[in-house]
């Protein structure tokens, strides 16, 4: 029996919100040498400065809406940035890095 999921309609905006957010920092990656530089010194920053930061629920709501876009934005994502880049934007601003 299929499993029916039904996001409310600030899950499903909060989802493409994050994935368009994913969408445009891996493209941008692709060009932009600074941006590049920037993010892997300081991710959350570069990101908040390029209006393209995401939350913790958009995330969470893209994974549940389209599993297999999520894990296509993450493996595109993390075949430009360095292994430390998760930790960094996910760490808590008060952690030393």
């Amino acid at each position: 029996m299929a499993q029916i999921l039904e996001l409310t309609r600030t899950q499903a905006e909060s989802a493409m919100r994050a994935a368009m957010t994913i969408d445009a920092i891996v493209g941008r990656l692709t060009y932009d040498e600074e941006f590049a530089k920037n993010l892997s010194v300081d991710p959350r920053g570069t990101m908040e400065a390029a209006g393209l930061s995401f939350d913790k629920e958009g995330m969470d709501s893209l994974m549940l809406a389209d599993a297999k876009r999520f894990d296509g934005a993450c493996e595109a994502l993390f075949n430009l940035v360095d292994a430390e880049f998760l930790y960094r934007v996910a760490a808590p601003s008060c952690d030393p890095l």
